[in-house]
């Protein structure tokens, strides 16, 4: 159940980052108590429309709680020392990251990318069983074919190190030269990184 949430949370963290960027942009003048007239055509209806009947094929409002939960986990694997702050961080977003905070977000988002006969096909799609199991399917088989990238590549990583270390050392003498010439102190580069380790197989 909880490999079909993770597709989603790419899709409303990109939402609900677009409305945080929003929500932090100042407008100065007299246009700040301004607000705007936005007028409803037929055709934005029933794009929104379309658009709200693909959330529901996706099940996007029943799966919200878990895609909090899913947002802060991601981002407590890449900084460890979050982790006594999950249950704050979690509350915090649910709070915030309520159904209908989204709902427009991601009908704008869905709107502004897909027509309406985009959608509706969509939405025939991730409702029919085949969609279903895409969904469920699709994070599984994107960690696969990274892990299949691996695979491939690990054997000519030691290729891969000896460009770097070349590329390094011609970095360091470009700094030198623009050193010695009198463009500046020139700034050694970092030492190339090592290869990666072995992925485990699957």
């Amino acid at each position: 159940m909880r490999s079909r949430h993770a597709r989603i949370a790419w899709s409303l963290t990109a939402a609900a980052l677009a409305g945080s960027a929003f929500a932090c942009k100042k407008v100065e003048g007299p246009a700040a108590s301004a607000t705007p007239t936005v007028v409803a055509t037929p055709n934005a209806v029933a794009s929104a429309a379309a658009a709200q009947d693909l959330f529901k094929a996706m099940k996007l409002q029943e799966n919200l709680s878990d895609t909090a939960n899913a947002m802060i986990d991601s981002e407590i694997s890449r900084n460890p020392g979050l982790t006594p702050y999950r249950e704050v961080m979690v509350q915090w977003l649910k709070k915030y990251m309520t159904w209908d905070a989204m709902l427009p977000e991601l009908t704008k988002m869905y709107t502004d990318t897909f027509s309406e006969a985009e959608l509706k096909q969509m939405a025939t799609f991730y409702g029919s069983p085949a969609g279903q199991k895409s969904l469920e399917k699709l994070p599984e088989m994107m960690q696969r074919t990274a892990m299949a990238g691996a695979r491939l590549s690990q054997p000519h990583s030691d290729e891969l190190r000896a460009a770097m270390t070349a590329k390094s050392e011609e970095l360091k003498k470009e700094a030198a030269a623009a050193g010695g010439s009198g463009k500046g102190p020139g700034k050694a580069p970092a030492r190339p990184p090592q290869a990666a380790p072995k992925q485990p197989q699957p």
